[in-house]
């Protein structure tokens, strides 16, 4: 009877000790999260206004504990805005972020049901009212994928073609595309074999048959239509 009754003690004094050890856990838990909170965000790399803008998404992260916040939370907040190529997170104790920001490369303007965009080597587009943008960029025209627009400056690159001399493109549904550059000469490509025909194209301009050219059709394999221009 004696040793049943000291069991009893014992647990009781067990579990006293337990709750008070828990209790003093949360206590201790709840001080720790009300200190070392984030009061400051830096941006760095970026526009005044496209700083206010990740400033105002980042907003919600404030006044939180800067151990217990969560990188993965601030990449999805981050990963709205197309503008970036890049970005990562510094974590400077005791209450302080940094965002190092790499803004993605403009490679044209398109409008997209009535608004402006730009077109990222992110393969993103960007909304012209997001960002800030002192280059000025050819126009592109059509429903286009930016991987579609890419892989056709890729291929004008490898055939020398320079780039800032092409004031518009312009996407068919046939899948092809048309260039037209600033000296208003207007190049018609094939939809398949585009690499072969801009061979034809470079021949062409570099020997200066082109000076009275409206425009030069390439679409037809093995086979070059120029519009001359009336004198």
């Amino acid at each position: 009877m004696h040793r049943s009754i000291n069991k009893k003690k014992i647990y009781f004094y067990l579990l006293i000790l337990l709750f008070l050890s828990t209790s003093f856990n949360f206590n201790i838990i709840k001080i720790f999260k009300n200190k070392n909170l984030i009061n400051s965000i830096e941006i760095q790399g970026l526009s005044e206004k496209e700083r206010n803008l990740l400033r105002s998404e980042l907003q919600i992260f404030i006044d939180k504990n800067i151990f217990f916040i969560e990188k993965n939370k601030i990449f999805l907040a981050l990963s709205k805005f197309n503008f970036l190529e890049d970005f990562n997170i510094q974590k400077i104790l005791p209450s302080k972020l940094i965002i190092n920001t790499k803004k993605t490369k403009f490679l044209g303007t398109t409008f997209i049901n009535g608004e402006k965009f730009y077109i990222g080597t992110n393969e993103k587009f960007t909304p012209a009212i997001e960002t800030k943008n002192k280059k000025k960029l050819p126009m592109v025209f059509g429903k286009f994928s930016i991987k579609e627009f890419l892989k056709l400056q890729n291929i004008l690159l490898k055939q020398k073609i320079e780039l800032n001399k092409i004031e518009k493109y312009f996407y068919h549904q046939s899948k092809r595309w048309d260039l037209q550059n600033k000296n208003g000469l207007i190049i018609l490509l094939p939809a398949k074999n585009i690499s072969k025909s801009l061979e034809i194209y470079t021949k062409l301009n570099d020997s200066h048959k082109l000076n009275s050219v409206k425009i030069i059709d390439l679409r037809i394999p093995r086979r070059v239509v120029l519009d001359h221009e009336e004198k």
